[in-house]
């Protein structure tokens, strides 16, 4: 009988990893922004506030350096003309105005309707008198301000200052005397490219960013050097240093555990056996998670495996129980063990139960690959791991556990039990009289940046004059017109906040797009052809333009009166909607339109915050202040503070559970108290050695609970013997160790995320560990359960 429900049991095991395989090649999915581990950064009108997610995201920041002035223009226009027809290039600008550029038709058609510059009195008598003083100085200008070329259609130099205001809503940078944009010592050329991809798009930024290095190598100047900044660049750099540690340290941590398994089980075999549950807990956890989601977080997979670590502690237990000299078979020994294996296994999936029911996806596809991995794990260790033992372990066992240990530990006196006790209560004095608490809020403290290159975002932002990436006014309306118009209504209040240095500027989506009703303005103020012929004939006397020269102007002028309004949806490819895209955006369901307003060095965060909420753009629109950084900051701690809950929750949870399984209040006190000893002590050593505890905290402190547990239980074990006290102090020992050894390792690493959960499971590990063993009854007659 029980060989036929072996064969059931590896039956169904190897069916659930075929099904689990299919289901990730078929269906597979891996997503790898890190931004599943918090809230959805969504604010209350359902606009994202994630920097990387608002109007910076695509813009990549290109500074050339070295070599003479002469020598970076000319490399800044090449690096303009090989990238700007690029598919995945969305626009690429260097300052330098191009007359030849195909998308300048539409804007030379449309320039009234465009340019700032128009209004009644832009047509005088003695300004058009000005205009054309200017262009008589441009036909003998070797730097003009207009092409010779457009002279005759467009005197008055509409089509500079369209241009101008587009090239503005990329940055207002110093033009330096070849033409393009330099910084303020001029040792640098400096370039804007807008992505034609999602900034959380981290292949395709990538992807971008290896082409327009090697675009530039291609250019053949050694003497200069291309250095790129921006958000897509640190998301990408953060990916690939994350990428590369944890494939050292994972390669590391296995060779580690191989070598400490080897070391103390004397034999090959727990080598590989011991990999089995964890494995199988890792491809079924993640063909769930892609079914109940759709798709798998990357940071999910990575986390969950290091935290189904807990799961390698089942098949240690089998080992340390299955050594010479034993007078049971290997089925028998598991059958044994099973009852505490199930209670630890199961009180680990309570825990995340309650984490998987969160409704942030990165930590609930966490919750579910962790409990659906501790499962299978502890399913396995103790149905199929006996059955694939070889033939010869079974019969003899594995050699005695080469692992010397402190008489102590399997007999502590009363005086470690109360220091046990002192501890927990100065650990409890640490926390409740810490104030003000160490929580780190703050996302990007978490991230693998190098200082230099946070330094060069700034730097190039700054001299080009970009919008801060952190402040946004974003207003949300019905149509594009009223967002755009209540735009414009926000121009006469802002320039004031400027003039009181509450900011030093601005820029809207109504700079690139005009609202229709200002377009109509502008129509109006344009004159009649006869009405202008006779002005320019005025305005022409004595300059040395002969009759007629300007009749293009005319013309021009005539069909713009004429000319159907522009709306967004109806611009074509080209600068002007690529321009405007990134500030006015419809929402997904259509049913509103957001414009932004992106402001550059706000120097009073709290008075505009305040005129944002008295100020009033119109009963069809509202209008929002957005502190990207504040409001991610107010997301991390609401996030901490459900995580804070979910754990109270599961640990009462866990309580309910071992008082129902054990029906031993003792016993169920005992467990809960090394637990809680365990999270004390590691919580309060934190804090005194000064760590900011954050988000990836409190996910190793999760683990922590779940390693604790597993200790707890077997150390509150009742046995007859004291032999049996041994055997079960090493079996948890072993388990305590292999931790150490993996996330010793781990807490090494220079990755803030990594190194917290490290440097966190190994007090927890030690205190847990200590804890559940002074807290073990002392061996008694009771038979084992």
């Amino acid at each position: 009988m029980r060989g036929l429900t072996s064969r059931i049991a590896l039956g169904l095991w190897l069916i659930a990893l075929l099904l689990a395989a299919l289901t990730l090649t078929l269906r597979g999915e891996l997503v790898t922004d890190l931004q599943g581990f918090a809230p959805d950064p969504i604010s209350e009108g359902g606009v994202p506030l994630d920097p990387g997610a608002g109007p910076a995201a695509r813009i990549l920041l290109l500074a050339i350096e070295g070599g003479d002035a002469r020598a970076r223009a000319n490399a800044s226009d090449a690096l303009v003309a090989a990238l700007e027809d690029q598919t995945d290039v969305a626009g690429i600008h260097n300052g330098r105005l191009n007359p030849d550029d195909p998308a300048l038709d539409f804007l030379l058609e449309h320039r009234y309707l465009l340019s700032p510059q128009v209004n009644a009195e832009h047509f005088e008598e003695a300004r058009l008198a000005e205009h054309l003083e200017a262009r008589r100085d441009d036909l003998s200008s070797s730097v003009p301000e207009l092409p010779r070329e457009l002279i005759p259609r467009d005197p008055t130099a509409e089509i500079p200052s369209v241009l101008e205001q587009l090239a503005a809503s990329g940055g207002r940078a110093t033009t330096g005397p070849q033409g393009v944009w330099i910084d303020p010592h001029r040792e640098r050329a400096l370039l804007v490219l807008r992505s034609g991809a999602d900034g959380m798009d981290l292949d395709a930024q990538a992807i971008l960013i290896e082409r327009t290095q090697a675009t530039f190598a291609a250019l053949d100047t050694p003497d200069l050097h291309l250095r790129i900044a921006g958000p897509a660049v640190i998301a990408v750099e953060s990916r690939a240093t994350i990428r590369s540690e944890v494939t050292w340290i994972t390669a590391g941590a296995s060779l580690a555990l191989a070598v400490l398994l080897l070391a103390v089980f004397r034999h090959p075999h727990p080598v590989w056996l011991a990999a089995v549950p964890l494995a199988s807990g890792i491809l079924v956890a993640a063909a769930t998670v892609t079914v109940v989601f759709g798709h798998l977080h990357g940071i999910a997979l990575a986390f969950g495996i290091t935290v189904l670590g807990i799961a390698l502690d089942y098949p240690l237990h089998l080992f340390a129980h299955a050594q010479r000299p034993r007078s049971a078979s290997i089925p028998d020994i598991a059958r044994e063990l099973w009852p505490a294996i199930a209670l630890g296994a199961g009180s680990t999936v309570l825990v995340y139960a309650l984490m998987a029911m969160t409704g942030f996806s990165g930590m609930a596809q966490l919750g579910l690959f962790v409990l659906t991995g501790v499962a299978v794990a502890a399913l396995v260790t103790r149905w199929v791991l006996p059955t694939l033992f070889p033939a010869r372990l079974r019969n003899e066992g594995l050699p005695p556990l080469r692992l010397p240990l402190p008489s102590g530990l399997a007999h502590p006196p009363v005086w470690a039990r109360w220091g046990m006790a002192g501890l927990t209560l100065a650990a409890v004095v640490v926390i409740v009289t810490t104030e003000p608490f160490p929580w780190e809020d703050r996302l990007s403290a978490l991230h693998p940046v190098p200082d230099d290159q946070v330094a060069l975002d700034q730097e190039l932002r700054e001299a080009l004059g970009l919008p801060d990436v952190r402040h946004a006014l974003l207003i949300t309306g019905e149509t594009p017109e009223q967002v755009l118009q209540a735009s414009e209504a926000l121009e006469t209040s802002l320039a004031t906040l400027r003039t009181e240095g509450t900011l030093e500027d601005y820029d809207h989506a109504a700079d690139v797009l005009p609202s229709q009703a200002r377009q109509e303005e502008r129509q109006a103020a344009l004159p009649t052809p006869d009405t202008l012929r006779e002005r320019l004939r005025a305005a022409s006397t004595g300059l040395g333009f002969r009759a007629g020269a300007f009749d293009p102007f005319v013309t021009d002028i005539e069909n713009a009166r004429q000319q159907s309004l522009l709306t967004p949806e109806a611009l074509p490819e080209g600068p002007l909607r690529n321009a405007l895209e990134p500030l006015l955006q419809a929402r997904e369901d259509g049913t509103r339109w957001i414009a932004w307003v992106r402001l550059q060095g706000v120097h009073d965060p709290d008075a505009l915050a305040q005129w944002a909420d008295d100020i009033s753009t119109g009963n069809d629109t509202a209008l929002q202040y957005i502190d990207f950084f504040r409001a991610s900051e107010e997301l991390v701690i609401g996030f901490r503070n459900e995580a804070l809950e979910r754990l109270a929750l599961g640990i009462l949870a866990v309580a309910l559970l071992l008082l129902a399984v054990t029906r031993a209040p003792g016993r169920s006190l005992r467990i809960l108290t090394a637990v809680g000893t365990g999270l004390l002590l590691t919580v309060a050593t934190l804090v005194l050695l000064g760590v900011q505890l954050s988000l990836f905290h409190l996910i190793a402190l999760l683990l922590i609970t779940g390693l604790c547990l597993d200790y707890a239980v077997f150390f509150s074990r009742p046995l007859r013997e004291a032999a049996s006290r041994l055997r079960n102090l090493r079996s948890v020992s072993v388990c305590a160790l292999s931790t150490l050894v993996v996330f010793g390792l781990l807490s090494l690493s220079s990755l803030p995320v990594l190194q917290a959960m490290g440097l966190t499971v190994v007090l927890g590990v030690v205190f847990s560990f200590f804890a559940a063993a002074l807290l073990a009854p002392e061996t008694g007659p009771q038979a084992a359960a």
